[in-house]
């Protein structure tokens, strides 16, 4: 489903230290000594990065604006700052995929939250995308799929081909134009294939003298 691609952004977690942390102490009672309550493990927060095909094709770099919560250095309490986090999306990366940003959320007693975007696909209008490869569907009417048609058909990247067939089509045909898919975000010069696919549109209801009529050319 998703890349392996994994980007991971090391940045600083910033803040200092908590302070008193409310007066609670961070030792624990234990037969009449005292130990060192175990330290919570820092946690990791996940949020979509919905991404267009056309980005998802060319590659993008994003800024994206976030709040996290710190400990103020001097008072121990807490408060909210922005940050500014940058990130660059390769050709080519799928749903699903990681960005990673090491210790840039909100600060915690055992240390600074990770931060994972994970990628989205917003739906295309004429594209739907299958791994590396993009379908698209041409829609004919009976007369179109049984006397011949001419469609122009769009890629990814703006360039446009022209499509005909003269005689019957069935629904389910299939035009492949090589290497006009996505790009492979691990071999950059690797693209996928842009199939077209045919879909025919039946009338829903037929008169009695064009069903004989039918019946007489078929």
């Amino acid at each position: 489903m998703g890349d392996d691609d994994d980007i991971f952004a090391q940045f600083s977690g910033g803040g200092g230290s908590r302070g008193g942390s409310g007066g609670r102490s961070k030792f624990r009672e234990s037969g009449g000594g005292r130990r060192r309550a175990p330290t919570p493990e820092v946690t990791t927060v996940e949020k979509p990065l919905p991404l267009s095909l056309e980005e998802l094709f060319n590659g993008v770099h994003k800024k994206m604006k976030i709040k996290r919560k710190t400990y103020d250095d001097g008072s121990g309490k807490r408060k909210v700052e922005d940050k500014i986090l940058d990130m660059d999306i390769l050709p080519g990366y799928k749903a699903g995929t990681k960005i990673k940003f090491k210790g840039v959320g909100d600060q915690e007693e055992g240390g600074t939250q990770d931060l994972h975007f994970i990628v989205q696909e917003k739906p295309h209008d004429i594209f739907k995308r299958e791994d590396d490869n993009l379908r698209m569907y041409v829609d004919l009417d009976l007369k179109e799929a049984l006397t011949g048609w001419t469609r122009t058909i769009p890629t990814i990247d703006g360039k446009k081909f022209t499509l005909s067939k003269g005689g019957p089509t069935g629904p389910g045909f299939t035009e492949t134009y090589p290497h006009q898919g996505m790009p492979n975000s691990k071999k950059s010069k690797q693209r996928g294939d842009m199939i077209v696919e045919v879909r025919v549109k039946f009338p829903t209801s037929l008169t009695l003298a064009q069903k004989t009529h039918l019946k007489e050319i078929l």
